[in-house]
């Protein structure tokens, strides 16, 4: 009975013993290599460059401007004599915006019973034996433009030659550059103006008729 009871002794201890190995931590397996990078994908091909658009057309030139020339309508002409005499005198302010040492000062006057012509001033009438000149008088605050008549043959005369006189004043350092047929300016002096035809000036300075 004893020597029983020592052999159930013997396998409940082998049994523990064995239960306890068994419930041991394993060793841990050696380490996976590791996994490769994903290869990169191709760069896709560039595209086509599109046509460039075709350029505008240039617009018209403006017409030239007036380049701050100051110019009157046509005033009527009227010597104010009442009776004939061997001269005659009749005038028009334009202002005080005028500078006698530089700006150029042009005086017309308009025919019009011989087809509506232009002549400028000052003005030798040999016909009538009439001289036409312009002076610039000073008055309080404002200049006037004066157009003297004077007879030169001493007889008296009523000075009815010209129907209306107009002015255009150029100021100095005036540049301009435009074309009026073969004609070019460039800062022209006041005698290039004053050479210049009626039609030539209103056509460079765009001055309305």
């Amino acid at each position: 009975m004893k020597a029983t009871t020592n052999l159930v002794r013997s396998i409940t201890f082998l049994l523990v013993i064995g239960l306890f190995f068994s419930c041991s931590d394993g060793e841990d397996g050696a380490i996976g290599p590791a996994g490769q990078d994903g290869i990169n994908g191709q760069d896709g091909a560039e595209g086509v460059d599109g046509t460039d658009g075709q350029d505008g057309q240039d617009g018209a030139d403006g017409a030239p401007g007036t380049a701050n020339v100051i110019y009157s309508d046509w005033i009527s002409a009227d010597f104010l004599s009442g009776t004939e005499s061997s001269s005659g005198l009749t005038s028009f302010g334009f202002g005080d915006d005028f500078d006698r040492e530089v700006d150029v000062v042009l005086v017309y006057g308009f025919v019009d019973f011989i087809l509506g012509t232009v002549y400028e001033l000052p003005y030798f009438n040999v016909d009538d034996a009439e001289f036409y000149s312009v002076t610039i008088g000073s008055g309080v605050g404002f200049l006037s433009l004066r157009v003297t008549a004077q007879s030169t043959d001493g007889a008296d005369k009523d000075f009815e030659f010209f129907d209306s006189f107009r002015y255009v004043i150029i100021p100095g350092g005036v540049s301009v550059s435009s074309s009026a047929g073969s004609l070019e300016l460039d800062a022209k002096s006041a005698e290039d103006y004053k050479n210049m035809s009626y039609q030539e000036i209103i056509e460079v300075f765009n001055i309305p008729e």
